[in-house]
Order: structure tokens, then sequence, then C-alpha cells
């Protein structure tokens, strides 16, 4: 069996981490560690109004900043797998890039074969969720595979 995990990365990711090992450990599972980072993320804001004055940010520093970004998602994402791998388990963790997290993360499912997706959820108040929609949410209802969510600001 293989789970697709996805990570968001935030402070919670542990808890679901571990939800998801003693599964996999349960079930002799593969795991996939998986987070969708957003090149676009450092666009928006750079080159803006700022008060009645047009902002110009070079390039190349907008570049360097999404560099070290996905260095730093890299090499946490390295982290979480090689965990899992010194606790026995087999789990590779990927990181891919996709303006759609939802879309991503199953196309991901799809070209790993997973059996099963499992995401966290944040708590998240209403007007939050009309403004950015809930993932877990989303993958449940778009999903050809089960989902298993799990709270993780408990």
């Amino acid at each position: 069996m293989k789970l697709l995990v996805c990570v968001d990365l935030s402070p919670e990711t542990p808890i679901l981490i571990k939800y998801a090992q003693q599964f996999a450990q349960q079930l002799s599972a593969r795991m996939c560690l998986l987070h969708v980072t957003d090149s676009q993320e450092e666009m928006v804001g750079y080159g803006g109004v700022f008060g009645e004055l047009p902002v110009y940010i070079d390039p190349k520093e907008i570049r360097h900043d999404i560099a070290q970004r996905f260095q730093r998602e890299h090499q946490q994402m390295q982290t979480l797998s090689q965990q899992l791998q010194d606790a026995g388990l087999s789990a590779i963790g990927l990181l891919v890039n996709g303006t759609s997290v939802v879309t991503t993360i199953l196309k991901e499912a799809d070209k790993l074969a997973a059996d099963m997706i499992i995401v966290g959820s944040h708590h998240k108040s209403l007007l939050v969720q009309l403004i950015e929609g809930s993932t877990s949410k989303s993958l449940i209802n778009q999903a050809n595979r089960p989902v298993l969510v799990v709270p993780v600001n408990v």
C-alpha cells in the first residue's frame, strides 16, 4: 500500500506525520510526503504600488527569494523523509511546484498510484474558508481514492 501524505510544513506538520507514520506502520505501507509550493507567491506584492509611488523590485531579487524558499522547503522535506526512514519506514519526500494545491495533489496521487491521500485539517474561520477554501474538503470532493483527514490543531 502507498500513502500520499500531504504536508504544508506548518508548525502542526509533526502531528500529521506522527499519525501517518503510525498508520503506515500498521499497514506496512510506503509513504510519500508531498509539499506543494507555488513560485508565484513571491510575485504578489512585487512591483506593486505603495501609497502613490510605484515600486520597482529587481527580478533577480525575486528569483533569489524563490530559490531560497525552495531550498529551505526541500531541506525540510528531506529531513522529514529521513526521519521516517530512520524509523524503519519506506518513505520519500517530494517538493512539487504548482499553482493549485488540490490539482497538484491529485495529479501526484495519480502519478504515484497512491492508494490513499492523507492530509491535515486546520480549523479556519468561516470567513477564511470562504476566501481561501479548504484543501481537505476539495480533495474529498474531487479525489478518486480515499482521503483521510487528520485534525492537526488539537
